[in-house]
């Protein structure tokens, strides 16, 4: 099955660098997709609580955007929402685009055997579980008994065979927790295959600039971040401090593009936009247009000293492969 996916996410790739020589904009080799604004927690300061009421992408638009995706030889991902399990019907659509490979971010508490057992049979999604590291951080901010939720979710994933992730948000509140030998070393990284270290970034409806990681905090964690990737068996990705994997965030469209519950087309998730929008323009278009635009990533809070996107580009030069 492996084999089967990887001969089509290349036949994928191939077109993608035929149809990039012969255009004026760039490709984005990842998509991330809000599926939904909706989600079964009330975590604080989420970016997807944005909008006064329920959000969903219709599923004749997504399915739409997966064709015409795929049309451009793109094959890559990252859903995310609110909760995407909360998506109708959510695995059988995926199911029926085999050629592409999904990065399926929750929050696990619906990731029960029943759904693991599915995604047994669907080895181009790879699920992500988001938590905030031990059982007190978690449920501090996701709520009671989430943490517990989420390490059944890890066992069920595990039992059922399944490539998964986790995801970690690192505020000031948990950074110096999770750089705990005790703690990161024997619990982490539940038997995922990859893992993703996420910086706070200040936005939504109630941001909290004291969740922000000061320059020393962000300096300690990201020194710990590159020796824990040396010697883990895990492929882990820090995020800003490593968005040279994504050809660099500031031009939109470059490295990745994000696609809104209300179909608007976004150069970040963090950056709200109403312009160009894939229920009513083709997705090229849409893409052209935003690149031609030369949208910046500039969004509220930006500017201070500790913001983590503005930090790592102005002084830490950080190398993704030392």
């Amino acid at each position: 099955m492996a084999l089967s996916l990887f001969g089509k996410v290349w036949k994928k790739y191939k077109s993608s660098i035929r149809l990039q020589n012969r255009i004026d904009y760039p490709i984005p080799h990842s998509f991330v997709l809000s599926l939904t604004s909706d989600c079964n927690l009330a975590c604080d300061h989420c970016y997807a609580r944005v909008y006064d009421e329920k959000k969903v992408l219709p599923s004749k638009v997504l399915e739409s955007i997966l064709r015409q995706a795929s049309s451009l030889g793109c094959f890559f991902f990252v859903l995310t929402g609110g909760e995407s399990m909360l998506y109708p019907d959510l695995l059988n659509i995926l199911s029926r685009h085999g050629d592409s490979i999904f990065i399926l971010i929750t929050n696990g508490t619906m990731v029960s055997d029943d759904v693991a057992e599915k995604l047994a049979c669907l080895p181009h999604i790879i699920p992500v579980i988001s938590l905030e590291g031990g059982l007190e951080d978690t449920d501090k901010r996701r709520g009671t008994g989430v943490y517990n939720k989420v390490i059944n979710a890890f066992d069920n994933l595990q039992r059922n065979k399944i490539l998964y992730g986790f995801s970690i948000t690192v505020t000031s509140e948990n950074v110096e927790q999770l750089q705990k030998e005790e703690i990161f070393g024997e619990k982490h990284p539940y038997g995922a295959r990859l893992g993703c270290f996420i910086e706070y970034i200040p936005t939504g409806r109630t941001p909290n600039l004291s969740l922000c990681l000061s320059s020393a905090q962000r300096d300690s964690f990201r020194q710990w971040f590159l020796k824990l990737k040396e010697r883990s068996n895990t492929y882990l990705i820090h995020f800003p401090g490593d968005e040279e994997l994504m050809d660099n965030c500031r031009e939109a469209g470059k490295g990745f593009i994000h696609i809104n519950p209300e179909g608007y087309i976004e150069s970040c998730a963090l950056l709200p936009s109403s312009k160009y929008n894939v229920v009513e323009t083709p997705l090229e278009v849409c893409l052209r247009n935003s690149y031609f635009d030369s949208q910046q990533c500039s969004h509220d809070y930006e500017a201070l000293e500790n913001h983590p996107c503005m930090s790592h580009r102005q002084g830490l030069n950080y190398s993704v492969f030392d």
